[in-house]
């Protein structure tokens, strides 16, 4: 999963991402020099767990991928079925062109774990 994390992050405006649970245990990161895992596997934890709560109050059921946008970037959470993929991007970053290429790297790894289970 490292290397398609690896890959994954040459994308231009990609900070880093990571495969947390959704209580925050890292699983596997590839984070650049100026993202703290621990940081950012607890805000993971928080942002999936409240917006979860959330969908489920109003009757939304689950979500498949989410944005989560700040004045200086942008981080995406996509669901692989138990942990979820998180990318840390640079504001300007493309969100259409980069929704390709993190479904394409989710896709990577479900297939890697279900080869492992």
């Amino acid at each position: 999963m490292q290397e398609i994390l690896t890959e994954l992050n040459k994308d231009p405006g990609i900070k880093g991402s990571m495969i947390v649970t959704e209580d925050g245990l890292t699983v596997q990161e590839e984070l650049g020099p100026t993202l703290d895992k621990d940081t950012v596997s607890a805000l993971s934890a928080s942002v999936i767990l409240s917006t979860k709560r959330l969908y489920e109050e109003i009757g939304w059921g689950s979500f498949n991928q989410f944005v989560l946008t700040a004045s200086h970037g942008r981080m995406v959470f996509y669901d692989l079925d138990g942990p979820f993929l998180v990318v840390v991007t640079d504001m300007n970053i493309k969100l259409d062109q980069i929704f390709i290429e993190i479904a394409s790297a989710a896709n990577k790894i479900q297939k890697k774990r279900q080869i492992r289970d």
